[in-house]
């Protein structure tokens, strides 16, 4: 392991193990509310420089304050690859503690960012939070690990810290029809409801503003 001591390995070798992973992930089980990214990192290194030894939080920050912006940044690449972290606007938490988003809730703010994509993400909460809840950040946080693992109906347009979403139509092969549609130029008969669509039909209904109107995702 790195020394923690010596400021060249600092610099250059330090890295995020799967033991400090997996030390992160018993910190936030018991923490009842997400964690900022530098409080996080402080943890790791008490725990490097000989947790409850004395004079091991002033070594912690020492070694944040000369190295802190790429320890930061090292740590926060890897709890974005470990599926047991959620990160949203410089906070953290275990995503199996969030609140869990049912299936009918996630359609109904697809089909709302479909209608109104500039709908504001406080807005969609309305939608898919319980009763009564007032924890907004835990909610947000939930809806943002939901959304990143239905990739083939939301795509961020933002970063994964501060994401800005949007609903995505459904590609040819996932579309199913749910309206009937007429060519107004021709009065062809474009689409039936439960149809699958050719591309021609679908390439038509696009060119018309109609295709977000008539399908949906096939289960």
């Amino acid at each position: 392991m790195t020394d923690i001591h010596a400021e060249n390995d600092w610099s250059s070798q330090f890295e995020i193990t799967q033991e400090d992973l997996n030390r992160v992930a018993e910190g936030l089980e018991r923490d009842e509310a997400p964690q900022e990214l530098k409080e996080i990192a402080l943890r790791i290194l008490r725990a490097r420089t000989k947790q409850g030894s004395e004079g091991s939080s002033e070594q912690a920050e020492s070694i944040l304050s000369k190295h802190g912006e790429r320890i930061l940044i090292r740590l926060a690449e890897k709890l974005q690859s470990d599926p047991r972290f959620t990160g949203l606007e410089g906070q953290w938490f275990l995503t199996d503690k969030l609140p869990h988003l049912e299936g009918d809730a996630l359609r109904r703010v697809h089909l709302l960012w479909l209608q109104n994509p500039s709908s504001p993400v406080d807005e969609i909460l309305s939608i898919v939070t319980e009763s009564g809840s007032t924890d907004r950040t835990l909610w947000r946080m939930a809806l943002h690990s939901a959304l990143s693992q239905a990739p083939e109906r939301f795509e961020n347009m933002g970063t994964l810290a501060y994401p800005q979403w949007k609903s995505r139509l459904p590609e040819l092969e996932q579309a199913e029809v749910t309206h009937y549609a007429y060519d107004p130029q021709t009065y062809e008969v474009l689409c039936r409801p439960g149809q699958r669509l050719s591309q021609k039909k679908a390439k038509r209904l696009q060119e018309l503003n109609l295709y977000m109107h008539v399908v949906t995702f096939a289960e």
